[in-house]
Protein backbone atom coordinates (compact mmCIF):
# COMPACT_ATOMS: atom_id res chain seq x y z
CA UNK A 1 0.00 0.00 0.00
CA UNK A 2 0.96 3.63 -0.75
CA UNK A 3 1.88 6.24 1.34
CA UNK A 4 -0.73 8.60 -0.11
CA UNK A 5 -3.49 6.02 0.87
CA UNK A 6 -2.26 4.91 4.73
CA UNK A 7 -2.21 8.79 5.04
CA UNK A 8 -5.98 9.18 3.72
CA UNK A 9 -4.75 11.06 0.78
CA UNK A 10 -3.14 14.30 3.37
CA UNK A 11 0.40 13.47 2.38
CA UNK A 12 2.63 11.38 0.16
CA UNK A 13 6.46 10.72 -0.08
CA UNK A 14 8.61 10.26 -3.14
CA UNK A 15 12.39 9.69 -3.11
CA UNK A 16 14.49 10.98 -5.58
CA UNK A 17 18.28 10.30 -6.65
CA UNK A 18 19.83 12.58 -8.66
CA UNK A 19 23.41 11.70 -9.88
CA UNK A 20 26.32 14.53 -9.99
CA UNK A 21 25.11 17.80 -12.09
CA UNK A 22 21.93 15.93 -12.22
CA UNK A 23 18.74 18.29 -12.24
CA UNK A 24 15.19 17.93 -11.88
CA UNK A 25 12.39 19.64 -14.03
CA UNK A 26 12.56 22.95 -15.49
CA UNK A 27 11.12 25.62 -13.07
CA UNK A 28 7.39 24.70 -12.78
CA UNK A 29 4.71 24.92 -10.38
CA UNK A 30 1.93 22.81 -8.60
CA UNK A 31 -1.96 24.44 -7.78
CA UNK A 32 -3.35 21.81 -5.92
CA UNK A 33 -0.47 21.08 -3.37
CA UNK A 34 2.89 22.04 -1.99
CA UNK A 35 6.13 20.08 -1.92
CA UNK A 36 8.47 19.60 1.41
CA UNK A 37 11.78 18.77 0.15
CA UNK A 38 14.52 16.78 2.43
CA UNK A 39 17.85 16.25 2.07
CA UNK A 40 18.95 12.61 2.71
CA UNK A 41 22.67 12.33 1.76
CA UNK A 42 24.76 15.36 -0.62
CA UNK A 43 23.34 18.87 -1.29
CA UNK A 44 20.13 19.05 -3.20
CA UNK A 45 19.80 23.44 -4.81
CA UNK A 46 16.53 24.55 -5.26
CA UNK A 47 16.08 27.05 -7.56
CA UNK A 48 13.17 29.80 -6.54
CA UNK A 49 11.93 32.82 -8.78
CA UNK A 50 14.57 35.31 -7.23
CA UNK A 51 16.32 32.87 -5.04
CA UNK A 52 18.58 29.84 -4.50
CA UNK A 53 17.99 27.32 -1.36
CA UNK A 54 21.43 24.81 -0.99
CA UNK A 55 19.86 22.40 1.22
CA UNK A 56 22.39 19.95 3.20
CA UNK A 57 21.33 16.76 4.74
CA UNK A 58 18.26 16.76 7.17
CA UNK A 59 17.59 20.16 6.17
CA UNK A 60 14.42 20.70 4.78
CA UNK A 61 12.65 23.24 2.84
CA UNK A 62 9.00 24.06 1.86
CA UNK A 63 7.77 24.87 -1.46
CA UNK A 64 3.88 26.68 -1.40
CA UNK A 65 1.35 25.96 -4.16
CA UNK A 66 2.09 28.14 -7.49
CA UNK A 67 5.34 28.63 -6.08
CA UNK A 68 8.12 28.41 -9.13
CA UNK A 69 10.32 26.54 -8.60
CA UNK A 70 13.05 23.86 -9.68
CA UNK A 71 15.79 21.74 -8.17
CA UNK A 72 19.27 20.01 -9.05
CA UNK A 73 22.26 18.68 -7.51
CA UNK A 74 24.08 20.85 -6.05
CA UNK A 75 27.25 19.14 -6.55
CA UNK A 76 29.39 18.19 -9.91
CA UNK A 77 30.69 15.20 -8.66
CA UNK A 78 28.60 13.45 -5.32
CA UNK A 79 24.99 12.34 -5.68
CA UNK A 80 22.44 13.90 -3.86
CA UNK A 81 19.21 12.16 -2.20
CA UNK A 82 15.99 13.52 -0.87
CA UNK A 83 12.88 12.98 -0.29
CA UNK A 84 9.88 15.64 -0.90
CA UNK A 85 6.71 15.16 0.82
CA UNK A 86 3.48 16.27 -1.01
CA UNK A 87 0.34 17.79 0.57
CA UNK A 88 -1.99 17.00 0.29
CA UNK A 89 -1.32 13.91 -2.23
CA UNK A 90 -1.86 14.06 -5.57
CA UNK A 91 -1.07 11.22 -7.83
CA UNK A 92 2.64 12.15 -8.11
CA UNK A 93 3.74 8.58 -6.89
CA UNK A 94 1.58 7.05 -9.59
CA UNK A 95 2.95 9.50 -12.32
CA UNK A 96 6.63 9.01 -11.29
CA UNK A 97 6.03 5.21 -11.61
CA UNK A 98 5.03 5.49 -15.08
CA UNK A 99 7.67 7.61 -16.11
CA UNK A 100 9.99 5.41 -14.97
CA UNK A 101 8.51 2.46 -16.70
CA UNK A 102 8.22 4.50 -20.29
CA UNK A 103 12.01 5.51 -19.85
CA UNK A 104 12.98 1.49 -18.55
CA UNK A 105 11.24 0.33 -21.93
CA UNK A 106 12.69 3.11 -24.13
CA UNK A 107 10.11 5.68 -24.36
CA UNK A 108 11.98 8.80 -23.55
CA UNK A 109 13.85 10.64 -26.20
CA UNK A 110 17.39 10.96 -25.25
CA UNK A 111 18.20 14.12 -27.08
CA UNK A 112 15.30 16.28 -25.65
CA UNK A 113 14.92 14.05 -21.82
CA UNK A 114 11.47 14.12 -22.49
CA UNK A 115 8.88 11.27 -23.34
CA UNK A 116 8.39 10.25 -26.83
CA UNK A 117 4.62 10.42 -27.08
CA UNK A 118 3.16 13.88 -25.92
CA UNK A 119 -0.05 12.17 -24.64
CA UNK A 120 2.12 10.65 -22.00
CA UNK A 121 3.70 13.71 -21.57
CA UNK A 122 0.12 15.52 -20.87
CA UNK A 123 -0.87 12.08 -19.03
CA UNK A 124 2.14 12.70 -16.73
CA UNK A 125 2.39 16.57 -16.06
CA UNK A 126 -1.47 16.01 -15.50
CA UNK A 127 -1.35 13.12 -12.47
CA UNK A 128 1.29 15.64 -11.58
CA UNK A 129 -0.77 19.28 -11.53
CA UNK A 130 2.37 20.24 -13.11
CA UNK A 131 2.57 23.55 -14.94
CA UNK A 132 5.76 24.98 -16.95
CA UNK A 133 6.51 28.30 -16.34
CA UNK A 134 7.96 29.02 -19.58
CA UNK A 135 5.62 27.56 -21.60
CA UNK A 136 2.58 29.98 -22.04
CA UNK A 137 -0.42 29.16 -20.24
CA UNK A 138 -2.75 29.04 -23.38
CA UNK A 139 -0.30 26.17 -24.45
CA UNK A 140 -0.77 24.10 -21.55
CA UNK A 141 -4.25 24.84 -20.93
CA UNK A 142 -5.20 24.29 -24.48
CA UNK A 143 -3.28 21.87 -25.76
CA UNK A 144 -1.91 19.59 -22.99
CA UNK A 145 -4.91 19.39 -20.98
CA UNK A 146 -6.49 18.87 -24.30
CA UNK A 147 -4.54 16.39 -24.75
CA UNK A 148 -4.62 14.53 -21.34
CA UNK A 149 -8.21 14.17 -21.51
CA UNK A 150 -8.14 12.58 -25.15
CA UNK A 151 -5.71 10.06 -23.70
CA UNK A 152 -8.30 9.36 -20.69
CA UNK A 153 -11.18 9.44 -22.90
CA UNK A 154 -9.42 6.52 -24.87
CA UNK A 155 -8.36 4.43 -21.53
CA UNK A 156 -4.36 5.42 -22.39
CA UNK A 157 -4.16 6.19 -18.35
CA UNK A 158 -5.40 3.54 -17.42
CA UNK A 159 -3.11 1.47 -19.37
CA UNK A 160 -0.54 2.98 -18.48
CA UNK A 161 -1.70 2.24 -14.36
CA UNK A 162 -2.35 -0.89 -15.48
CA UNK A 163 1.65 -1.76 -16.86
CA UNK A 164 3.71 0.22 -14.37
CA UNK A 165 2.38 1.02 -11.46
CA UNK A 166 2.24 -2.52 -9.34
Amino acid sequence: MNLARKSGGKYEYIEVFLPPKGAGPPLHYHRKFEETFETVDGELKILLANEEKILPPSESFTVKKEEHHAFLNASDKHPVTFRVKLTPANNFETSMRIIYGLAADGEIDEKKGTLKNPMHTALALDMQDTRLVHVPKFIQKFMLDRLAKKAKRKGIDQQLIKKYVK
